[in-house]
């Protein structure tokens, strides 16, 4: 119930101040406000420069991008959802049957790395990026780095070229977002450093709290 409140209070915010054009051109201002059908502009695109202009525009490639959003949240949702079911506390929790719940509190390192990473599947699938856009993420990249790659069972060697190839990784993308305006080789260097963190969240454990001394850990 306490969730449903706070979803509530949400919805209303967003009513409240959609509520003059709601009320005077509805049709036009839900319209405006989920436009699936639009087009971009190709020669202001930083993530996609390398691709060929009618690719970008074209309905299918948008298709594909929001199949592979979809696929991929749904995919670390299954990993999220096991790694709730491993921790105590407060938060309620639906086990596989309906008939069965377990008390559960989710650790502040598992919220805020859940809320990162989908953020940041919106960003590397999105249709188009902007340069205001790397305000939406780029705070989130070194956590991202650190809670997917670093654990207690690696070596030092392991640690140090870790650390190498995040910083790396993330140099890549502040580049891409500093060439202006964005060249196919910029284009490709924010992908690859895209895909170089979305593969170590792939592979990588959830950050969660250990049972039975509730110290957290990344397990």
């Amino acid at each position: 119930y306490a969730r449903g409140r706070h979803l509530s209070v949400c919805a209303s915010v967003q009513l409240a101040l959609g509520w003059p054009f709601l009320t005077t051109y509805p049709i036009s201002y839900v319209k405006k406000a989920f436009e699936f059908d639009r087009v971009f502009f190709f020669m202001w695109t930083v993530n996609w420069k390398f691709l060929p202009e009618e690719m970008f525009v074209s309905k299918p490639w948008a298709l594909v991008l929001l199949l592979c959003h979809l696929g991929t949240l749904a995919l670390l949702a299954k990993k999220w959802w096991a790694a709730s079911l491993s921790q105590k506390g407060e938060w309620m929790c639906w086990m596989k049957s309906k008939s069965n719940k377990q008390s559960v509190r989710l650790s502040p390192e598992y919220v805020i790395y859940t809320m990162f990473v989908s953020n940041y599947i919106g960003i590397v699938f999105a249709r188009t990026l902007h340069y205001q856009f790397y305000c939406w993420y780029f705070y989130s990249l070194p956590m991202m780095h650190l809670m997917a790659t670093i654990t207690s069972t690696m070596s030092a060697t392991s640690i140090f070229l870790s650390t190498i190839a995040t910083i790396v990784a993330i140099f890549g993308g502040e580049y891409a977002f500093n060439v202006f305006p964005a060249t196919e080789q910029s284009s490709m260097i924010l992908q690859i450093s895209h895909a170089f963190l979305m593969l170590r969240i792939f592979q990588s454990n959830v950050p969660t709290i250990a049972v039975d001394d509730r110290k957290v850990k990344l397990t």
